[in-house]
């Protein structure tokens, strides 16, 4: 799948419509605030939120176990990064259940906007 069908897919799998989130994936992108890395079937969304923080928005249509597999890539990709922290905005705890499990360490925000955090 392309990471357009990727993030359509999620979307629609969340009730949210397709067409909003690819703009907004889109407008990201263009705008040159952030940037995609994609392994198997997702694709993290990587949004610059200043002083070496940033904003992640996870895409998938992948299985539990093939996230256990490609998240390690995400994090490692991160790493090679300038990017001290990341925050997200999780709607059900399983990306930070899946976090946990891998060995990064989540945190209670230090931002109101988001309700997680996790430092790099």
């Amino acid at each position: 799948m392309t990471p357009s069908e990727i993030i359509a897919a999620d979307a629609q799998q969340h009730g949210i419509e397709p067409a909003r989130v690819l703009s907004y994936v889109s407008s990201v992108l263009e705008g040159k605030k952030g940037t995609i890395v994609t392994a198997g079937n997702s694709v993290l969304l990587i949004v610059n939120i200043g002083n070496n923080n940033a904003e992640l928005h996870l895409y998938t249509v992948d299985s539990p176990a093939e996230l256990m597999r490609i998240v390690p890539m995400f994090i490692d990709s991160i790493r090679q990064t300038p990017i001290k922290a990341v925050y997200g905005k999780a709607d059900n705890d399983g990306i930070i259940k899946l976090l946990t499990r891998l060995g990064v360490q989540v945190e209670q925000s230090d931002r109101p906007e988001y309700n997680w955090m996790a430092r790099v």
